[in-house]
C-alpha cells in the first residue's frame, strides 16, 4: 500500500505523518518513508518501491498537475482553519533566518514581533507578516489566497480523505479515519525530534489572540468564503487580545542565526 498525506504547510501533516508512521510500524511489512517530495519524478519512485510507503506532500509545491498522485492507495488531505495556519506560518518565517544566516534581518523581525506582543490590539498581523515576508524575501499576504484556491483545486482533482486537523488533535473522528486507510489509529502521537522545529503550540483558535478589528476586516473579506467553506465559523468582532510569548517570541528564539549569543 502507499499512503500519501497532503495538506497546506503548517496544517498538521507532520503530526498525521507521525500518526500514521505508529500504525504503520506496527505492521511487520517494511515500511519506507518520504518526506515532502514535489517532483512528478521523486512520485514515481516512491510508486516504484515494494512493501508500503509512506509519503507526505505540501500543497503548494505539489497541485492538480501532479496527475501522478491518483495512482496512491490511501490519500489523506489535512486542512486546518486558515487563519490558525496563517499564525503559524508568520511565525514559521523566522525558520528562513536561520537558513540564511542573516541576523541582521532576524534581529529587525523580531523587533517587529516584540511589538506585535507588546501591543496586540494596536499593531496589525497582516502588516506583520508583511513585514516579515519583505525582510525573508517572501511574497506579501496575498498567497494565501492563491494558496487557498490551489488546495480547492487539489481536491476537486483527486477527491482525498478530508482530514479536519482540529479534529485530529482532539481524537475525533478518527474511527472513520481508520476505515478509510485500513489502520488501526489511536490516540496522538510524538513529532519525530528531527522535525520538532515544526511543532509549536499544538492548539488551536490561536488567532483569536492575534487578528485586530483591521486584520478580520481583510481576511472575512479576502478568505471568508474559504473559510466558510471548510466549515469555520467568521468571526468578525475582534476580541481583547494577548499573545503568549512562549508560542511566539520564545519559539522563534530557535531560529535566531547567532544561536543567542
Amino acid at each position: 500500500m502507499h499512503y500519501l498525506i497532503a495538506g497546506l504547510a503548517k496544517s498538521g501533516t507532520t503530526r498525521l505523518f507521525s500518526q500514521l508512521k505508529g500504525a504503520l510500524d506496527q505492521s511487520p511489512e517494511t515500511l519506507q518513508t518520504f518526506f515532502e517530495p514535489d517532483t512528478d519524478e521523486a512520485l514515481k519512485d516512491v510508486l516504484s518501491q515494494d512493501g508500503s510507503t509512506l509519503t507526505k506532500v505540501l500543497i503548494g509545491r505539489v497541485s492538480k498537475e501532479n496527475a501522478v498522485l491518483e495512482q496512491f492507495d490511501s490519500h489523506v488531505l489535512i486542512y486546518r482553519d486558515p487563519r490558525d495556519q496563517f499564525i503559524s506560518m508568520l511565525l514559521y518565517l523566522f525558520y528562513d533566518f536561520q537558513v540564511s544566516g542573516d541576523a541582521e534581518a532576524y534581529a529587525k523581525a523580531r523587533q517587529a514581533l516584540k511589538a506585535k506582543v507588546e501591543s496586540p490590539s494596536t499593531v496589525s498581523t497582516i502588516e506583520l507578516y508583511n513585514t516579515l515576508a519583505t525582510l525573508v524575501g517572501r511574497g506579501p499576504i496575498g498567497v494565501f489566497k492563491r494558496l487557498h484556491a490551489i488546495q480547492r483545486e487539489y481536491e476537486d482533482a483527486f477527491s482525498p480523505f478530508m482530514l479536519c486537523y482540529e479534529d485530529l488533535l482532539q481524537g475525533k473522528n478518527l474511527s472513520e479515519l481508520s476505515t478509510y486507510t485500513g489502520l488501526a489509529l489511536e490516540g496522538d502521537a510524538e513529532v519525530p525530534a528531527e522535525y520538532t522545529r515544526v511543532a509549536r503550540s499544538r492548539g488551536f483558535g490561536e488567532w483569536r489572540s492575534w487578528l485586530n478589528a483591521e486584520d478580520l476586516e481583510f481576511i472575512d473579506r479576502e478568505w471568508g468564503e474559504n473559510i466558510s467553506y471548510l466549515g469555520y465559523a467568521l468571526e468578525p468582532e475582534a476580541k481583547v487580545l494577548e499573545i503568549n510569548p512562549q508560542t511566539s517570541l520564545d519559539y522563534v528564539a530557535q531560529f535566531d542565526p547567532t544561536g543567542g549569543s
